[in-house]
């Protein structure tokens, strides 16, 4: 039999995961983003029109919108004149996207992060740290979609295959009651 206190426990894990995994942007500001352009600063390219894919390299910062990767080495791939996939590899690869009004910004690095630009879902690989707000994810291989914000994530190698989250308690805002 489950003791009230655990039921509690058990109750208060769901909530926190509920709410963090709730979508804290409308639709339109992220179809607002995937619209916008992709803007790089490299050291260095090399792109080839044939093959569709652009390197970038050195201290590249590449930004849609409110999203932005920071990394060593950056890789775009194209197809009719559309970016496919973003690559980027770094000691680590970090990414940022700036919160809406009322949302919580999302950081996140990696040894590699892979940006499928149309799904707008990223992958992360490698020493993965996510963090949206206060939440704290980490573990060897992450997935995360940015429209929907739901995650899936395996453990880390060295750390007997685990992941390891923080989810902090749900804040509620108390208005002031009014003298009638």
């Amino acid at each position: 039999m489950i003791s009230r206190k655990h039921t509690s426990l058990i109750s208060l894990i769901i909530i926190c995961l509920s709410l963090w995994l709730l979508p804290s942007q409308t639709a339109d500001a992220i179809k607002k983003d995937a619209d916008e352009p992709i803007r790089i600063n490299a050291r260095s390219v090399v792109a080839n029109n044939k093959t569709g894919v652009a390197v970038y390299s050195g201290n590249v910062l590449a930004e849609q919108g409110r999203l932005s990767i920071k990394a060593d080495r950056v890789e775009i791939h194209t197809r009719n004149n559309k970016s496919e996939l973003i690559t980027a590899t770094g000691k680590p690869a970090k990414l940022r996207q700036r919160p809406e009004e009322g949302a919580e910004e999302i950081q996140a690095e990696a040894k590699r992060i892979d940006y499928h630009v149309s799904d707008r879902k990223l992958e992360m690989i490698g020493d993965v740290t996510l963090r949206r707000g206060d939440d704290l994810f980490t573990g060897s291989v992450l997935s995360y979609d940015l429209e929907t914000k739901s995650l899936s994530a395996k453990g880390n190698d060295g750390d007997e295959g685990l992941i390891h989250a923080v989810i902090q308690p749900g804040r509620q805002t108390i208005e002031p009651a009014s003298n009638p």
